[in-house]
């Protein structure tokens, strides 16, 4: 069972560049996945959704995240798109961070996830802890989150992470994709 829909995605893109422009922007190449969990009775999961892709961000603080068929780009200037491979086109959207996945508490310790020790912060679904948000400030990104919602369980993850500038092509709305 699926709790969050597409716009979700747009989000994600926000929570993985918190970063002013003002401030230094560590350029990042990294794999990700989405893993998406049926909760049994019994408390064992079973896998119902997996998605993969890739991260990009710019030490001018463009990204391009990806995920499947479908990617969210963040220009330099703060503009926002959501690009269907399927289709090949691109639409300007408006950067409006999901309400629920905003809604984090204060750090309540570090864990190493993925090498990175990481600033643990508590997500709350409808005012209730739902699981976990990874936060690795040096790189100002968020390398995992997971959370619990009904009998599904969504867990979403960065891995083989490096500081590196992404190739410019990756940054840009595809050539012959058309701009809605």
């Amino acid at each position: 069972m699926r709790s969050l829909s597409f716009p979700f995605w747009l989000a994600l893109a926000c929570l993985f560049s918190p970063v002013t422009r003002a401030q230094s922007i560590e350029p990042i190449t990294a794999k990700q996945r989405e893993l998406v969990y049926q909760i049994q009775p019994d408390g064992s999961k079973i896998l119902k959704h997996e998605q993969v892709g890739a991260f990009y961000r710019s030490s001018s603080g463009a990204t391009m995240n990806t995920l499947g068929k479908v990617s969210t780009l963040i220009d330099e200037q703060g503009n926002a798109y959501e690009i269907s491979h399927h289709n090949k086109k691109a639409s300007f959207v408006e950067r409006v961070p999901l309400p629920h996945l905003r809604n984090l508490q204060g750090i309540k310790g570090y864990e190493t996830v993925n090498g990175l020790n990481c600033a643990v912060r508590t997500i709350l679904v409808n005012n209730k802890p739902a699981g976990k948000s990874y936060w690795y400030p040096t790189y100002a990104l968020t390398v995992r989150r997971e959370w619990t919602q009904g009998d599904s369980q969504e867990v979403e993850e960065m891995y083989d992470i490096k500081v590196a500038e992404p190739d410019e092509s990756l940054l840009r709305i595809p050539e012959g994709y058309s701009i809605e």
